[in-house]
Order: structure tokens, then sequence, then C-alpha cells
């Protein structure tokens, strides 16, 4: 069926609902027929999008080694500032732009933050110096601070809780495509003689991501009761499908009570921790990982090719934990402890075989092994947490933490100790060892709530005649919510 065609408006449902048209329940085989057609226009727009912010993002990391730091004269922490001021940005803007998402639709706040951001972009090829490099990378986290936040939403705002993870992956994974474009990208451009290679760099991305904005303003719905590309029967369909999540539908008022259990909840507090650490690693890795690979003793373009190995590895390390934790129920928290295992020996390889130039370089890949890590933890806040004011406040608060880790996380790769870093390879394996610590307390915990519930519920399932969340509650006042782990 065509993408065009016209969307059915709430008004129109309800007419449908008073005039007693009838809605057949698919059987499992239209089911499938619908997953497949939701997966194929919702995931490759959320994915692109996804891989835009993060070769933005990224930018800085490849251009570190086409001449930016020379012409700009940045000495080694004013790079490393350069690289967290953007995460002040992203901290700043995170939790009013969650309200916006709130009170408005979701799409039209994601597209207009990639047309801000690509117009930023693009004027970093004009910066002269450190100060005009940091006002811009300020504002380029404001912008993209509601792309992720935005993107888990819709991802519980279609997909059955079973679902979640494997699809958080896959917008998840325009991540890892973005650093393999990216690294082809930036090492065809980086033999550009007609300007500076690093501002072509700069220039390119941000026009593309100009034009994907308006190409995900068209194609993206902002809910189920608005896609274009279903037909009535089927949004009806798509409605009813999550129904049983109970972690509720869009609203667009702000329930401010919901906004303090938020605040007062274990889970969330525990996934706060995990976040942080874990981004505490990436703001390094992803910050200096270019200028270690370089200090490995790799040429110039030989080490934009090898950045795009990382990824490779990257893409194999989520699959397996995505799909791992989709396809073996409850074993999300064991999955995030496996991955972080790896990084910490990732880590110890960096830090140890300094006689090895491919033993230091297998190890960085191994350290990107804390990479599925958030995919996962964002599953768990779209599977967990209901109430919608509630889960746009978690979502703040774990992106939040996911702004302080990457604040962090540069300012321990210090000048002196370049291009081995040990102080920052050393506090990457703290921070995984403290996250996998987090990642069983969490585990634990959310056993102990579900037996606590089972006992007041006196079941230990749902049943038949589970409670649907119709009415915008919370997990913690609907007993029959059962945590996933």
């Amino acid at each position: 069926m065509p993408i065009h065609e016209r969307c059915t408006t709430d008004q129109e449902s309800q007419k449908a609902t008073e005039e007693n048209i009838e809605i057949i329940e698919p059987n499992p085989a239209e089911s499938r027929r619908l997953l497949k057609k939701i997966d194929m226009c919702l995931l490759p727009v959320m994915a692109v999008s996804y891989m835009f912010q993060f070769l933005d993002k990224s930018a800085l990391s490849y251009t570190s080694i086409l001449g930016l730091r020379e012409d700009l004269h940045l000495s080694g922490s004013q790079f490393s500032w350069a690289n967290s001021v953007y995460y002040f940005g992203y901290l700043i803007a995170s939790y009013p732009l969650v309200m916006l998402m709130v009170r408005f639709p979701v799409t039209k706040v994601l597209a207009i933050s990639l047309a801000v951001w690509g117009t930023i972009m693009m004027l970093t090829a004009v910066c002269h110096n450190y100060q005009g490099l940091w006002a811009n990378r300020f504002f380029l986290g404001t912008a993209e601070a509601a792309l992720a936040p935005g993107l888990t939403v819709i991802i519980s705002m279609w997909y059955k809780r079973s679902e979640q993870p494997l699809r958080q992956a896959a917008w998840f994974l325009g991540n890892t495509f973005a650093g393999i474009i990216g690294g082809m990208l930036a090492y065809g451009i980086g033999h550009v003689k007609a300007i500076a290679a690093w501002k072509a760099v700069f220039l390119i991305f941000g026009a593309a991501t100009i034009v994907w904005s308006a190409v995900m303003l068209f194609f993206l719905p902002d809910e189920p009761s608005k896609a274009r590309f279903l037909k009535r029967a089927e949004r009806e369909a798509a409605i009813r499908r999550v129904e049983s999540n109970m972690t509720g539908t869009k609203s667009s008022k702000i329930v401010w009570s919901q906004c303090v259990e938020a605040l007062c909840d274990v889970q969330a507090w525990i996934l706060v921790l995990m976040q942080f650490c874990t981004m505490v690693a990436n703001g390094g890795i992803q910050g200096f990982g270019s200028i270690v690979i370089h200090g490995l003793g790799f040429g110039t373009l030989k080490t934009l090719q090898l950045q795009m190995v990382v990824y490779v590895f990257q893409l194999i390390f989520v699959l397996i934990a995505t799909i791992g934790s989709s396809y073996f129920v409850n074993t999300r928290t064991f999955w995030m402890a496996f991955d972080l295992s790896i990084a910490i020996v990732g880590a110890v390889m960096l830090r140890q075989l300094t006689d090895s130039q491919w033993g230091q370089f297998f190890g960085y890949c191994l350290t990107m092994a804390y990479t599925p890590n958030l995919p996962l933890i964002l599953s768990m806040l779209s599977g967990n947490i209901a109430g919608f004011t509630k889960k746009m406040t978690v979502n703040a608060m774990l992106f939040i933490a996911y702004c302080l880790g990457n604040i962090v996380g540069p300012q321990l790769f210090l000048e002196k100790e370049a291009p081995h870093y040990t102080t920052g390879f050393l506090a990457i394996m703290i921070c995984c060892a403290i996250s996998i610590l987090g990642s069983m307390l969490l585990r634990g915990w959310l056993i102990w709530e579900n037996n606590r519930r089972s006992k007041l519920a006196g079941s230990t399932s749902l049943g038949g005649e589970a409670q649907l969340n119709d009415g915008d509650q919370t997990d913690k006042t609907l007993i029959q919510f059962r945590y996933l782990y």
C-alpha cells in the first residue's frame, strides 16, 4: 500500500467505534505481517536519523587528524573540552526537550531538531579558534538532545515489551553504520584539496542532515493512530497489540505526581548509575578513538580505515546481546554484565600489550563491547516504566547521566599520557566494574519486586484478566505489572 495513504484522525476512529464498525482480531499470520510492515516503515527512518546524529557528533574525532587541531591551534585540554562541552548543551536541553515531546507530537520535535543541528554543523566550518568551536559544540549538543529519547518513546508506543530490545538495537545500529560510513567518507574527504579537509567534513555532514530532516518529517508518524502507511483496521490492530505492555500510550498532559514517582524509583536510579558509568567509557573512547589508533603507529588514512573495523566489532556485539536478550527471557542484565566484562578485557589489553601494535588495536576493538548496554538500558526504560510523564522523566534522567558521563570521560584522557592514556583506560575498567555490580543489583531488586507483587496479587502471572493501562497509570500503581530483567 502506498505510504501516502491518508491517515485517520482520532475523531474518525471514534466515529468508527460509534458506527459499530467491526474490527477483527488479526490471526498470527496477519500479526506477523503487520509487525513486518511496521518494522519496514519505522526502523530504517529511525536508524538513519540516529546515524546522522552519530556522524555529526563524531565528526570532531575524525577531523582531529585532518588538520582541525592545527588550524584552530588547539591544545590537548582544549580539544578535550571541545568533546565535553557538547554534552553540557545536551544536559541543559534534555529535560526541556523531553517535556516538549510530552506537549507536542514527537516526530515534529525530532524533525525540527535535525534541521537545526544540521545548520549548526555546517557553521563549524567558520570556526577559527577554540572559543568558537566550544560555542558551536555547545549548541550542537542542545539541538541533538531530543533524538535518542524521542526514538526510545516511539519504540515503546509501537512494540511489545518482548520485541523492544531488538528494535531499540535496530535504530541504535545507525551508530554503527555511521562509524563505518563516516570512516569511509572521512577517508575520501581527506583527499580534498579545494578547502581544508576538516571543513569539508562538517559542511557535507551538516547539509545531508538538513535534507534528512525533511524525509523524517514526512515518513515517520507521530503515533500509531496517525500512521499513513497503515489502513484503518491496521492502525487499530497496532494500538491493541501493545495494550498488554501496560505502559500506557502517548499523553499530552504533564502529570507532576509521575515526575515525583520517577525521582523516587529505585530502578530508575540504578539505571542512571549504570548509564553514567558506561558513558564515562563512551566519552573517552569516542572522543579519542582516532588519536588512540593513530598513536599506535598507524598513518592518518590507515587510522580512518581501521575505525571502520572497530565499528564492525560494535555491530557484532550489539547484535549478539540484543538478539540473545530477546530470545532468552529475562537475561538483559546478564548480557549487560557480559558486555562490560569484555570491555574490561579490552582496556587491560590496551594498557598492558605495549609491545604489540595489533594486540593493542584488538584490545581497543574489544572495549567497544560496552556499546550494547545503551539499547539494553533503553529497553529496560521502555518496557519497565509505565505512565507517559514518568517514562519521559526517567528518560531525561538517563540522558542527563549520559551527558555527565560523556563530560567526565574525555577529561580522564590526560594530554601528558597521549597516545596511550593509561589513566583513561583505568577509569574505563573501574566504571565498567561498577556497572556490572549495578546490573546484578538491578536484577535482584526487580526479582524481589516481582515476587512481592505476586504475593500481594495472589498470583505469579498476569493471567487472562490482566488489567490494561488505558488511563496513563504508572507501573507502581498497576499491581499486576511485572518487571523484565
